[in-house]
């Protein structure tokens, strides 16, 4: 029997992100998750939004989504290596989901914006 849960990663990089800081950054994640059994599920850039609040000197930031199944022990690790990214992911957050609820398929960012996106 296999103990693969689902899970979801919402993280926030800085808006000014260079496209290969970012690929360094999802790479490590597939590295991780792969590296525990997992299966990444959906990979996909949200919206760039204004803040709430300023984290750092920023006021914008650019939102992303990772739906995976993988071994309960990648939660560590995943969040390990975006606290390693520090100076480009702002924030992160990682929740554990039914398998019933894990989105397959991308929505489109007109439909995220009349569901209010995160």
């Amino acid at each position: 029997m296999s103990n693969l849960k689902f899970y979801e990663t919402f993280y926030l990089t800085r808006p000014d992100i260079s496209e290969d800081e970012l690929s360094r950054v999802q790479k490590r994640l597939d590295d991780t998750i792969s590296s525990h059994e997992g299966e990444i599920i959906k990979s996909e850039k949200w919206d760039e939004r204004d803040l709430a609040y300023e984290i750092g000197d920023y006021t914008k930031g650019v939102y992303y989504i990772l739906v995976y199944k993988s071994l309960p022990s990648v939660v560590k690790e995943i969040e390990k290596n975006l606290r390693f990214f520090n100076t480009d992911v702002l924030r992160f957050i990682t929740l554990s989901i039914e398998e019933e609820t894990a989105p397959r398929e991308q929505v489109s960012t007109e439909e995220q914006t009349d569901n209010g996106g995160i």
